[in-house]
């Protein structure tokens, strides 16, 4: 049976003077493993046209060091590195693929460029923030669990992990100011930083969050959850668009569901 085939936006970053579009080994095999699906690299900086973006089946939009650029929200001078191409691809994809029912996943920088795109801010936390990464530890302890989150109740991200508090890894310097008209917040750490959000009244899985699911995807549960669930909506889209494909297995929340009452929006 034919795997979805799902498009992952690359970085650029130059290496001996000359630009690469590159993304990290851990994307493509959480993708290909955990979320059961194919990979087609996609670089910046120009936006797909609409026929070429009916070919997918989902859209990922992984983490890089870059720093979305102030510019595109109207925001403060920032810290980078700052990577003009992914910027171009991403905030101008991210909601095509969306109105046209391809299934969206964000990943730190990713969940950031959703709530540009959408017309959202983000803050600088600034160097001593605890959500950075502790650069003195072992990379594979960095990617460790570093503090709680409080899902939004009733919200696809309950549905799909079926708990109201789990723990996440923590690995960013840039957070959602202002949460975007269109997106709604699915968790939350105990400083207030929005940790999840989705697309509202998506028609398919459209979720971002600001921590790294990718590191540990199979042995993780929250970790494995994020990725089947992408998997299981572009199998959905899979069979949809073409007629074929594997039976998609995997939670499948209720994108247009509303949050419980006392739920965060």
């Amino acid at each position: 049976m034919n795997r979805p085939l799902v498009a992952l936006a690359c970085s650029t970053e130059t290496w001996d003077g000359v630009p690469h579009a590159t993304v990290r080994r851990a994307y493509v095999t959480a993708l290909e493993q955990v979320a059961d699906c194919s990979v087609v690299l996609l670089p910046g900086p120009d936006a797909l046209p609409d026929e070429t973006l009916s070919r997918f089946d989902g859209l990922v939009l992984g983490g890089h060091e870059s720093n979305v650029a102030p510019a595109h929200y109207a925001g403060p001078p920032a810290p980078g590195p700052y990577d003009p191409d992914r910027d171009a691809l991403a905030l101008s994809t991210a909601p095509r693929a969306v109105a046209a029912g391809l299934p969206l996943l964000g990943i730190c920088r990713g969940l950031q460029e959703m709530n540009v795109a959408y017309g959202g801010t983000l803050r600088d936390l600034g160097p001593t923030a605890p959500h950075r990464e502790d650069l003195a530890l072992p990379r594979d302890q960095q990617y460790l669990p570093a503090h709680e989150i409080t899902i939004t109740p009733g919200g696809p991200l309950h549905q799909l992990l079926g708990t109201e508090r789990t723990r996440v890894n923590s690995l960013h310097g840039q957070a959602i100011d202002r949460l975007a008209p269109g997106l709604r917040a699915e968790a939350v750490a105990p400083d207030g930083v929005l940790e999840a959000v989705s697309v509202h009244r998506a028609r398919t899985f459209a979720l971002g969050v600001q921590w790294h699911p990718e590191w540990y995807a199979a042995t993780d549960a929250v970790s494995r959850r994020v990725f089947e669930g992408f998997g299981a909506a572009a199998a959905d889209r899979a069979i949809g668009r073409t007629g074929r494909g594997r039976t998609a297995v995997g939670p499948t929340p209720q994108w247009n569901a509303k949050p419980a009452v006392g739920g965060r929006r």
